[in-house]
């Protein structure tokens, strides 16, 4: 089930207080409401209840689907580049229970986000990043742009076009920069099953009994091992 647990916030506008609810885990399951509000970004909104002042309040959270089997331990900071798989004794949290959960660390909303989309869709995230490594790489040599183009961008996946009566099936990648969508990328699932080809014969990317951060960092990592 979802943990809540009220903080006293003061307003930075008035300087008068009141409840907000801080959420530790969310049962996306039983809480689908607490789901949407997470995806809206309304869950992280506080109202001063004397001005009516909004304040964005970050905070982090464990978000579980249970019908999906996954688990995301979500950190609000964004550009977090920690890939270590060995923080979390993952034995000790499912003793008992069922492995074949899939387990990850998420740094930043939009990324929260991304890996709930990804998930939702039946998709291999690992596959995903997969593509998103090959789109960075060839972004840069393809228009000659600087290494760093992608610096104060973001590259994120966005849907799945389907259409079975028009044979579309497609992958929708899209580049940021703010609130702002810079460039979209589709891509074929010819090429998104190829790369999960690619992750089940590279024991390199093979999945194990560990938390992992699957990000670019983390894809780049055993590209270079």
């Amino acid at each position: 089930m979802s943990q809540p647990r009220t903080e006293i916030l003061t307003c930075p506008r008035c300087g008068g207080q009141g409840e907000f609810t801080i959420w530790d885990s969310i049962n996306a399951d039983q809480d689908p409401d607490l789901k949407e509000k997470l995806l809206d970004e309304s869950l992280f909104v506080w109202r001063c209840p004397h001005c009516g002042h909004q304040s964005y309040i970050t905070f982090g959270t464990l978000y579980h689907d249970m019908s999906r089997q996954f688990m995301l331990f979500f950190d609000h900071k964004e550009g977090e580049s920690d890939i270590s798989e060995d923080n979390f004794p993952v034995d000790e949290l499912f003793k008992g229970g069922d492995k074949h959960y899939k387990l990850r660390y998420v740094h930043g909303i939009r990324s929260l986000k991304e890996k709930i989309f990804i998930f939702e869709e039946g998709l291999s995230d690992i596959a995903v990043e997969l593509i998103k490594y090959f789109i960075r790489n060839q972004v840069i040599k393809i228009k000659g742009t600087r290494a760093d183009y992608f610096e104060n961008k973001g590259l994120f996946f966005a849907e799945r076009n389907h259409n079975e009566e028009e044979g579309l099936d497609k992958l929708v990648f899209v580049v940021t920069s703010g609130d702002r969508v810079v460039s979209k990328f589709p891509v074929s699932m010819d090429i998104y099953e190829q790369c999960l080809q690619k992750m089940w014969m590279d024991e390199r990317f093979a999945e194990r009994d560990t938390i992992k951060n699957v990000c670019y960092e983390w894809i780049d990592a055993r590209m270079k091992s």
